[in-house]
């Protein structure tokens, strides 16, 4: 089993405990998580915005890594005001979106794997990049950050970390890290999808200190599910080095935004294009 019992300043914030803005200081205090409760109230009722399901939290009683379940009124505020997407009520997308969430929040939270009820006990694999693939136990042991940087240049992440290794590293850079699902391409039994991670740099990241800069993450799944919807293999694709050397000070996060280092500059490489040289991009090599 994963490392047990772990410490948070507060149910808000678990695994992101930065400030929320980059001259505080971090985790939030009372006030400003009240602060923070009031305006996601306000913003939901304002736009009328849905929030995220997360299935499985309260139906049971379970063993609970930060010792209670999480709240994630921070979070939510974080996705809500920062998300690009607003996917129609029903759609594959939103029941994606959930579905993935809900995953995340097991697999983060539910100290035992056989209460994780969004995937196939038997069958689940998870990887990433055509690195190893983890069944449910050994992506349990080590933690999500571990199974998604796999294999990444030990400089930017070394091998071997716990899972108490990893949340040491991480957990002072956001005040939250927000997920949203942009595309859905196909449906069940095997779903691809492409996705879009971001936060505000605004704490430190081994000794690197954010500015408040946007970071986003973006990328590409898919994920075969069983007939109840339940994760069997998921497999993730997109550049983890970037985003970390993004982290450790060693480019500039504007080389992440807008997904182009996934997806090129989207100009002709004649670099003659009327609208690439007005929008001030330039081909790259």
């Amino acid at each position: 089993m994963a490392d047990a019992r772990a410490v948070a300043a507060s149910a808000a914030q678990t695994y992101s405990q930065g400030p929320l803005k980059h001259w505080m200081t971090g985790p939030l205090t009372a006030t400003q998580l009240a602060e923070v409760k009031k305006e996601f109230q306000e913003l939901k009722q304002k736009e009328g915005m849905r929030v995220p399901v997360r299935s499985h939290m309260d139906d049971e009683d379970y063993d609970f890594r930060f010792g209670a379940p999480p709240d994630y009124d921070l979070a939510n505020l974080a996705y809500l005001s920062g998300k690009t997407m607003q996917h129609a009520e029903g759609s594959l997308e939103q029941v994606v979106e959930d579905l993935v969430k809900t995953w995340e929040f097991e697999r983060s939270h539910k100290l035992d794997p056989a209460k994780h009820k969004t995937v196939d006990q038997e069958k689940f694999m998870v990887g990433h990049d055509g690195k190893k693939m983890f069944n449910n136990i050994e992506a349990n042991q080590v933690g999500n950050y571990n199974v998604l940087l796999e294999g990444v240049a030990p400089d930017l992440w070394a091998p071997g970390q716990s899972w108490h290794d990893t949340h040491q590293h991480l957990k002072d850079a956001f005040s939250a890290f927000p997920w949203e699902i942009l595309k859905v391409f196909s449906g069940p039994p095997t779903v691809a999808f492409s996705w879009r991670h971001w936060a505000h740099f605004t704490g430190t990241y081994k000794g690197n200190k954010g500015e408040g800069q946007l970071v986003e993450m973006f990328g590409f799944g898919t994920a075969t599910v069983s007939d109840t919807l339940q994760l069997q293999e998921v497999n993730v694709y997109y550049k983890p080095e970037e985003w970390l050397e993004v982290m450790q000070g060693k480019r500039p996060s504007s080389d992440l935004s807008g997904a182009k280092s996934l997806l090129g500059p989207c100009c002709p490489v004649t670099g003659l294009a009327g609208d690439c040289e007005a929008s001030g991009s330039a081909p790259h090599a």
